[in-house]
């Protein structure tokens, strides 16, 4: 069966485009070094016909590296827009969301939503943050509303591209948060359904590193909440007990499950061990709710 023309014409388009970048930056390399060794030459009184070879060789090579320096590197950080996200980025890791922080990505969606062809990919994120700060406060009509702007075919196709190697990490972030927001609202087959169509990701993206298999691991949690199989909850948590990283989320979400179980002291000491992990205010606001709740 063929693919529709459409998804033909967006490759053959994004192909074109790859090897456009790639034939500019070569005839730059070539005609540079070629006027080098012209120059030297002269000044030399040598032949040049032997190093022809060598410059197109030489010219090829470089320009897939030149693209990828410019594409990874230097053409991001003159983007306005990458520096606002940057920014953004940095604030939350310092100091977590806070209602400036939150207020910033909303003014950042609606531009970014103006300019969908240019800026989907900061959509996608702040979209994904904004459901992320919400379902945290459990604000799940807001968060679900974020959600659903994320748009999943195009982190498919980023994911696509070697150069865009957190694609396939927001995916899975995409799916995670989907299952936590049905949960958060106690909707099982919700849960179930979600978590079935996000297996197929999870599959795929398994082993990409330790941090990425605890998110796919938290929707599973969140399932196992949800049916009420607690110790096994328990079991899944225990793969990440060593990692200090994941410290913060291991321990809320053992608070949540023996609070369930009813072992009410133990839940409280892992409240406690989530708090003092907490490194900004707004985890010390998702640990006070959880434990009040």
């Amino acid at each position: 069966m063929k693919e529709p023309y459409s998804k033909r014409n967006k490759f053959i388009m994004i192909f074109t485009a790859v090897f456009m970048r790639w034939a500019m930056m070569f005839i730059i390399i070539f005609s540079l070094i070629s006027f080098i060794d012209l120059f030297s030459s002269g000044l030399s009184g040598r032949q040049t016909a032997n190093s022809m070879t060598f410059r197109v060789i030489f010219a090829a090579i470089g320009s897939v590296i030149a693209n990828l320096v410019a594409r990874l590197f230097i053409l991001p950080r003159l983007n306005r827009q990458y520096m606002v996200f940057r920014k953004i980025l940095q604030k939350i890791a310092e100091c977590g969301y806070s209602d400036e922080v939150i207020s910033k990505m909303e003014d950042q969606l609606t531009f970014c939503r103006a300019e969908p062809r240019k800026y989907t990919a900061y959509t996608n994120q702040y979209a994904m943050f904004l459901a992320e700060a919400y379902m945290s406060l459990r604000q799940f009509e807001k968060a679900e509303a974020k959600l659903e702007i994320a748009d999943i075919d195009f982190m498919q196709v980023q994911a696509k591209n070697p150069e865009s190697l957190p694609a396939q990490h927001n995916i899975v972030m995409l799916c995670v948060l989907w299952v936590q927001l049905y949960a958060g609202r106690n909707d099982k087959k919700k849960v179930e359904d979600q978590l079935r169509n996000s297996e197929r990701y999870f599959a795929k993206y398994r082993g990409m590193n330790e941090i990425t298999d605890y998110f796919m691991d938290t929707a599973y949690f969140e399932s196992l909440m949800i049916h009420e199989q607690y110790d096994n909850a328990l079991k899944l948590l225990n793969k990440y007990a060593k990692d200090e990283q994941l410290s913060f989320g291991v321990f809320l979400d053992k608070a949540r499950c023996l609070k369930k179980m009813g072992r009410l002291d133990e839940a409280a000491a892992f409240f406690d061990r989530a708090y003092e992990q907490a490194t900004n205010d707004w985890r010390r606001k998702t640990v006070d709710i959880e434990r009040n709740i």
